[in-house]
């Protein structure tokens, strides 16, 4: 999880430096921070289903090898159109570790998945904040945005040597000899409407690690340096939310965790756009990021745990319909930015953050 928050903010942090030095446009930076959700699209759901039959540690390896040779070919990348593949495959990584990670921690903690799950994931938030710190503190010394990426395929070689020591199970109980029909499993109404949910939360959450330094930098005169710690503030803000929403959501209960971390995301991303001066919009990032911090491992968990026959491939679904969020908006709010300004990119946002909420209402 801590490889996954780091990968995952990696690009959001660095996207000034990014296209400052390839000379990109709002569009093509919104292309470029979107780009890895394709990776994970394509590699969550195939994850899911193979461990179901295959096991999860050979998943998770895979995962590792292929964020190696993503990530030391974005070292190399002379221009965006070199780039954006290997940028795309850093998503390869989070997609197999979610699609390995999340099935094995909902069958193994049935009925508290929910709370257990958001455990394991505020460690994403340890990545998501260290990350754009380490961000940070490399730019302010001069390190070159190329050799962050080259940091993290050294870290990633040390993950991967880890998981090869440690022997995993290979499959969760709950897909053990089963024969639920897969199209049945994933066509049931809580599994479509959590697979909606998540690709509007993914969405979101990609926004907001992809586009806030951008934002503050453009719209705020914030120095480069200093923006990529509000990405760190958003991770820190996921970490604390996550950690909190492991000791409370079995008794608040899974939906009004969802709905209401919704809603209350929404007003933090208007305070970010509406608040002044430089730092007190980070008020609103830190509020969206405790609010919809147990929105993830909740919707995972709660699907799972409805069709615990199928887990691996649910799991699958759901974080491959948050991948496709953060495909889609990101890139809308950055032609929403090119037409209109960042502002009403943001506010775009909001309003999706609402609709999740509603969604789930009816899940």
């Amino acid at each position: 999880m801590v490889t996954m928050g780091t990968t995952s903010t990696m690009t959001g942090a660095l996207l000034p430096a990014i296209v400052r030095d390839l000379g990109l446009d709002a569009a093509q930076a919104g292309l470029l921070v979107s780009s890895p959700g394709v990776g994970y699209v394509l590699s969550v759901a195939l994850a899911g289903v193979l461990g179901d039959r295959l096991g999860f540690h050979r998943i998770w390896l895979t995962g590792v090898l292929m964020g190696m040779v993503a990530l030391l070919g974005i070292t190399v990348a002379p221009s965006l159109l070199w780039l954006l593949p290997p940028i795309a495959g850093l998503g390869l990584v989070v997609g197999f570790f979610d699609g390995s990670i999340n099935p094995l921690v909902t069958a193994t903690a049935e009925s508290r998945s929910g709370g257990t799950l958001n455990l394991v994931h505020s460690f994403f938030g340890v990545g998501a904040t260290t990350g754009p710190f380490l961000v940070s503190l490399g730019l302010r010394n001069g390190l070159i945005w190329r050799w962050h990426y080259a940091a993290l395929a050294l870290y990633l070689m040390i993950v991967g040597a880890t998981i090869l020591v440690f022997r995993i199970s290979s499959r969760p109980r709950s897909a053990r000899g089963e024969h639920l029909p897969l199209s049945k499993a994933l066509a049931s109404r809580p599994v479509l409407l959590g697979a909606l949910a998540m690709l509007i939360y993914g969405g979101v959450e990609a926004c907001l690690f992809s586009w806030t330094a951008f934002y503050l930098v453009r719209e705020r005169a914030v120095a480069a340096s200093m923006a990529s710690l509000a990405v760190s503030a958003f991770g820190g803000a996921l970490l604390v939310g996550r950690f909190a929403c492991g000791q409370v959501v079995e008794r608040i209960g899974y939906k009004r965790l969802i709905v209401g971390g919704s809603f209350i995301g929404a007003v933090g991303v208007l305070l970010l756009i509406g608040l002044p001066g430089q730092t007190l919009p980070w008020l609103g990032v830190a509020l969206a990021g405790l609010a919809w911090a147990g929105i993830f491992a909740t919707v995972v968990a709660d699907v799972s745990h409805r069709v615990p026959e199928r887990a691996g491939a649910v799991a699958g679904l759901v974080c491959s319909a948050s991948g496709i969020g953060k495909i889609a908006l990101p890139w809308l709010l950055g032609q929403v930015a090119q037409a209109t300004g960042l502002p009403m990119g943001f506010a775009l946002v909001a309003v999706f953050a609402l609709l999740m909420g509603v969604v789930y209402a009816f899940a």
